[in-house]
C-alpha cells in the first residue's frame, strides 16, 4: 500500500513539473506590420551620408572625467554641431518644433502635437563619454570614428552617441514624412550623464512646468539602457531584448580607522592597516544576500523559458522547486550574479605616511550597486554585522536608492508599444526575438525624471554578443552598421506607433 501511494504521489509530482514545463503560452501576436526592407517612407537606411554625419559626431572628444572636470570646449562644439545639423527642424517646422538650451550645454527638442489631450513622452540620450584609457589598446584611434565594411570604431558608439544620432535622425525622418505628430514628444540630449545629472535635472525641472509634467503624467520616458543579447542562455537560439524597468541604486561608503601613532621598531598588533584589511576582506568574501525573485530579474527567466531545451526548460518552468539551484548557477559569474543581489566593490584604499612610522589612520572606499529589494540603510546594517568591529567607522559618501519598478506587462500601454516596436523592428529570418522586462545594472539620466512619470524604461536598440559587453567603457568600443540601421528604424517606428491613442485589439495571452 505504501509503495502504491508513493508511486501515485511521484506521478502527480512529475505531472505538475511537466505540465508547467510545456503548457506555456506563445508570445503575443505582433500588432504592427514588419519594417520594410526597401527604401520607402517607413524604412530608413544607414547610408553614406548618415555615416559621415555620425563619424563627425564621434570625433568630438566630449570626455567627462569627473563632475568638475569635463572637456567643455569639445562638448560645446558637439552641442553646436547638433544644433546646426538639425537646424532645419526648427526652421521648417517652427510652428511646432523648438529647441531649448538647458544647464548651458544640454539640449531639449520639443515637438508639439496636434492633440493636446494626449500625454507626451520623452526620449533621452547623452553626448558625453568616458575617457578612452590606454590608447595603445585600441585598434583604431578612439576619436577618429574609423569605419570598415562592418563596424564603426570610436568611444561613444555604444554609450551613447549611437542612441543620440539614430534618435535625432528618426525625428527628422518622421517630420519629413508625416509632419506634425498627434502626440507631443520631447528629445533630451544631456552633456554630463557620465559624471553628474545637472543636465537631466535641468530638463526634468523645465518639463515639470509643461502640460502633464507638473503632475507626473507623462505617458512614458525612454532612456539608454539594457540591450539585445545573443546567446544569452544555454540552448537559447533567440535574440533576447531586455527592457530595463528598474535600475540599481548606488551607495558609496568610506570605512576609516584612527589609532595612536607609534614607531615601526615597536609595532602594536594589529596596525590600522591590518584592522582595515581584515574588515575589507570580510566584505569581499561575504556576498550580500540574494534577492532573486524580489525584482524585475524574474521577468527575464520567465520570458525565455518557452524557448529553452530540456532539462533547462524544466528547471526554469518550476522556480518554486529549482530556485536555489538557479541562484547558485547565477552566482558563478559576476555578470549574472549582479542580477540577483547587491554587489560589493572595494574601489580605493589608503593608509600610512612613512616607511618607519606606524599608520595612525587608514581608509577604504566601498561601492555597492543596490538591488531594488535593498536600500542604503539595509546595506549599512548588513556590512556592520559582517565587519563586527566598531573601530571601523562608516561614512556614507553617496546614496542613490534603487529606482522604483516601472509598470510593465501586456496591459500597460507604453510598455506594450515599446515591446511590439522592438519585435517589429528586429524581426529575424529564423528565430523570433524575445522581449522581457529586466533590471538595469548601471545608472542613467532616467533617475532625474521620476517626477514626470512612473513609466520609465531603459533600452538601447543594439545587438550584443557576450564579448561585446567589455567594450562598453572599455577598449575598442564599436557598433555595427546594421545595428545603426536597426536603431534608426526602431526610433522612427516608436515615434510613429505612439501616435495611437490605445493599443489595437489583438489576442493577448500571458505566461503562467
Amino acid at each position: 500500500m505504501f509503495w502504491q501511494k508513493l508511486v501515485i504521489v511521484l506521478l502527480i509530482f512529475f505531472s505538475i513539473l511537466l505540465y508547467r514545463t510545456y503548457v506555456v503560452f506563445k508570445p503575443d501576436k505582433d500588432i504592427f506590420k514588419p519594417c520594410s526592407s526597401s527604401i520607402d517612407n517607413h524604412s530608413l537606411n544607414f547610408d553614406h551620408q548618415r555615416l559621415k554625419t555620425f563619424q563627425t559626431l564621434l570625433q568630438f572628444q566630449t570626455i567627462s572625467y569627473d563632475e568638475h572636470n569635463q572637456n567643455f570646449d569639445e562638448i560645446k562644439k558637439c552641442r553646436d554641431f547638433i544644433r546646426k545639423h538639425y537646424h532645419g527642424l526648427t526652421k521648417e517646422y517652427s510652428k511646432f518644433v523648438q529647441v531649448h538650451s538647458i544647464a548651458e550645454y544640454s539640449l531639449l527638442y520639443s515637438i508639439q502635437g496636434k492633440n493636446s489631450k494626449l500625454k507626451p513622452f520623452l526620449l533621452s540620450a547623452h553626448m558625453d563619454v568616458v575617457p578612452a584609457g590606454n590608447l595603445e589598446h585600441w585598434k583604431y584611434p578612439p576619436f577618429d570614428g574609423y569605419s570598415d565594411e562592418e563596424f564603426v570604431y570610436a568611444r561613444g558608439t555604444l554609450d551613447d552617441k549611437g542612441n543620440l544620432f539614430t534618435m535625432m535622425e528618426a525625428v527628422k525622418e518622421y517630420l519629413n514624412v508625416y509632419g506634425q505628430p498627434s502626440r507631443t514628444f520631447y528629445v533630451a540630449l544631456t552633456h554630463n550623464e557620465e559624471v553628474s545629472l545637472s543636465g537631466a535635472a535641468g530638463i526634468a525641472h523645465y518639463l515639470s512646468k509643461q502640460p502633464f509634467g507638473h503632475n507626473g503624467q507623462f505617458e512614458f520616458i525612454l532612456d539608454e539602457g539594457t540591450i539585445i543579447l545573443e546567446d544569452a542562455f544555454p540552448t537559447l537560439k533567440n535574440p533576447l531584448a531586455m527592457i530595463g524597468v528598474a535600475e540599481k541604486g548606488c551607495v558609496t561608503i568610506e570605512y576609516r580607522i584612527d589609532i595612536a601613532p607609534g614607531h615601526s621598531s615597536m609595532p602594536s598588533a594589529p596596525t590600522a592597516i591590518g584592522i582595515l584589511a581584515r574588515g575589507v576582506d570580510k566584505l569581499e568574501s561575504t556576498p550580500q544576500p540574494s534577492q532573486f525573485g524580489r525584482g524585475p530579474e524574474m521577468g527575464v527567466f520567465l520570458g525565455v523559458t518557452p524557448y529553452l531545451s530540456f532539462p533547462l526548460r524544466l528547471a526554469m518552468s518550476n522556480m518554486w522547486l529549482f530556485s536555489p539551484v538557479i541562484q547558485w548557477v547565477l552566482s558563478r559569474k559576476p555578470a549574472t550574479d549582479a542580477m540577483q543581489r547587491t554587489t560589493t566593490a572595494v574601489t580605493h584604499i589608503s593608509g600610512g605616511e612613512k616607511d618607519n612610522i606606524l599608520p595612525t589612520s587608514a581608509s577604504a572606499t566601498v561601492n555597492h550597486r543596490l538591488h531594488p529589494a535593498d536600500s542604503c540603510q539595509k546595506i549599512l546594517k548588513f556590512n556592520r554585522q559582517i565587519i563586527n568591529d566598531d573601530r571601523l567607522v562608516a561614512h556614507v559618501k553617496q546614496c542613490d536608492e534603487p529606482s522604483p519598478i516601472s509598470p510593465h506587462g501586456k496591459n500597460i500601454y507604453p510598455y506594450r508599444i515599446l515591446e511590439q516596436t522592438i519585435r517589429q523592428t528586429f524581426i529575424q529570418d529564423s528565430e523570433p526575438i524575445i522581449v522581457v522586462p529586466a533590471l538595469m545594472l548601471g545608472g542613467t539620466d532616467s533617475k532625474s525624471y521620476t517626477n514626470l512619470t512612473k513609466n520609465i524604461y531603459r533600452f538601447s536598440p543594439f545587438i550584443y554578443r557576450h564579448e561585446d559587453l567589455s567594450r562598453l567603457h572599455g577598449d575598442n568600443e564599436r557598433i555595427k552598421h546594421t545595428d545603426m540601421q536597426r536603431g534608426l528604424n526602431f526610433y522612427f517606428h516608436l515615434i510613429l506607433n505612439n501616435q495611437l491613442e490605445h493599443i489595437p485589439d489583438t489576442t493577448l495571452r500571458s505566461e503562467i
